[in-house]
């Protein structure tokens, strides 16, 4: 007599292809969801990297750095919440800044991400905060 093995393993191997087919696409949905994130960053951190190289040239932080930044922004096409340039150490009365003293610029910026998928997304409070040194001397 002849027995008849059944095969349990049939059909496991399309279960196993669905599987990593949907795993795959959700590893890819959520890098869709957050590499902006990081893209946001870096054009700020290009931004405040600019802004600071400018004020050390200038050697102050007055209306000709900030028109600067308006420039670099709406080139770059961010939308920044705040700049500040607290923490730099100033020449008493004025903003400029003596030769090799601190200037320290602060940019903030919000960031929704997963707004598509998730009503009005996660907000996140993205910071870059650079430091230089001036570069004029003032007598």
């Amino acid at each position: 007599m002849k027995y008849f093995k059944i095969n349990k393993d049939s059909g496991e191997a399309y279960l196993d292809a669905v599987l990593v087919f949907f795993i795959s696409i959700l590893i890819l949905s959520i890098l869709i969801g957050v590499v902006p994130v990081f893209m946001q960053y870096q054009k700020m951190c290009y931004v405040t990297r600019e802004v600071l190289k400018e004020a050390e040239i200038r050697g102050n932080t007055n209306s000709e750095v900030y028109d600067y930044y308006d420039d670099l922004i709406e080139q770059v096409g961010l939308n920044p919440k705040s700049i500040s340039f607290d923490g730099t150490d100033y020449i008493v009365g004025t903003k400029n800044v003596q030769i090799n003293d601190k200037i320290i610029l602060t940019v903030k910026t919000d960031f929704s991400f997963f707004s598509g998928w998730i009503g009005k997304g996660i907000d996140v409070e993205l910071v870059s905060v650079m430091t230089g040194r001036s570069g004029v001397f003032y007598k």
